[in-house]
C-alpha cells in the first residue's frame, strides 16, 4: 500500500526531525477553515422523537423558538419555512417536522450530543497514492493549497510502530510513567451527505466515529492512524504533541513528485 502526504516544506519530518500529532477534535474545530478537517466528523448523534403543540400567541414552543414572521401561517407553508429557518439558525438540517393537525407536530431529531467530556485520539493522516493525473488533480483540490512538498510511505505497519515509539518517548520525557494507549487505523469512509446518522450511545462514542466524514471530502481518500492516550497523571491531555522520529522513521517519508503535464 502506497500512501502520500502533503506538507509545507518547513514542516516535513526531514526538516523537523519528527511529527506534530494533533487531536481529532482539533481538526474538527478548524473544519473547513483549514481545508482538512470536517466540522461534522466525530459527532455523537442520538435519535430523539417527541411531540410539540404550537401556540401561535407567542414564539415559545417545545424545544424550538419560532421567529415572529413564521407565525400565523398555514401548515404546509409554515413547515417549509420552519425547516429552512432551523437549517440556517442551527446549521443542522437533521430535524423533521410532521404536522399532526390541530396545532400538533411530531418532531424527529437526529440530536447532536455534547462530547466535550470525551477525549479524542491523536491523528496522523495520509492519502492513497494517485494512479492517474486526474486522481492527482482531485486529491490536490481536496487538500490545502499551501502544501508544496509531498512524500510517499510504503510500509504503513513500520510507520505505525515508529510513531508509537515516538509517542512513548514523548511520554517518558514528560514523566508520564502510567499510561494506556488505545490504537486504531484504517481508511476513512464518507457515508453521509450532511450529518452523521443516529446511533446507539455505546456505538456512537467508539473511536471509529473519527473515521467517517461527509461525502464532500471523499476525494481526500484518507488513511488515518489514531492513538488515544490516557493516564491518571494527566488532568487534561494537550491538543497536540511534538514527537521525535528515529532515522528509520524519517526514512519512511521518501520524496514524491506529483504528476506534471
Amino acid at each position: 500500500m502506497k500512501l502520500i502526504r502533503g506538507w509545507e516544506n518547513r514542516y516535513t519530518p526531514e526538516a523537523t526531525g519528527g511529527l506534530r500529532l494533533s487531536k481529532a477534535a482539533l481538526y474538527r474545530a478548524v473544519g473547513e477553515e483549514d481545508g482538512v478537517g470536517d466540522k461534522r466528523e466525530g459527532e455523537v448523534r442520538i435519535g430523539v422523537k417527541g411531540e410539540a403543540t404550537v401556540t401561535w400567541t407567542s414564539d415559545d414552543r417545545v424545544s424550538l423558538r419560532v421567529p415572529q414572521e413564521l407565525q400565523e401561517r398555514q401548515d404546509a407553508q409554515m413547515l417549509s419555512q420552519i425547516r429552512d429557518w432551523l437549517a440556517k439558525e442551527l446549521d443542522d438540517p437533521e430535524l423533521r417536522l410532521e404536522p399532526q393537525g390541530s396545532g400538533r407536530w411530531k418532531l424527529i431529531q437526529n440530536l447532536q450530543l455534547d462530547d466535550a467530556a470525551l477525549d479524542s485520539p491523536f491523528l496522523f493522516s495520509l492519502s492513497r497514492e494517485p494512479a492517474t493525473e486526474n486522481d492527482w488533480e482531485r486529491l490536490q483540490a481536496a487538500l490545502p493549497q499551501r502544501y508544496d512538498t509531498w512524500t510517499i510511505t510504503e510500509d504503513v505497519d513500520r510507520l505505525n510502530f515508529e510513531i508509537e515509539c515516538g509517542i512513548k518517548r514523548w511520554m517518558g520525557l514528560n514523566e508520564i510513567s502510567q499510561h494506556q494507549i488505545t490504537r486504531i487505523r484504517g481508511w476513512v469512509s464518507y457515508p453521509y451527505e450532511n450529518t452523521p446518522p443516529s446511533q446507539d450511545v455505546d456505538e456512537a462514542v467508539q473511536l471509529t466515529r473519527w473515521f467517517r466524514k461527509r461525502r464532500k471530502y471523499r476525494n481526500q481518500e484518507e488513511y488515518r492512524l489514531a492513538w488515544l492516550l490516557t493516564s491518571p497523571q494527566w488532568e487534561n491531555t494537550p491538543d497536540a504533541i511534538e514527537i521525535e522520529l528515529t532515522r528509520t522513521g524519517l526514512n519512511l517519508f521518501r520524496p514524491w513528485r506529483p504528476f506534471e503535464r
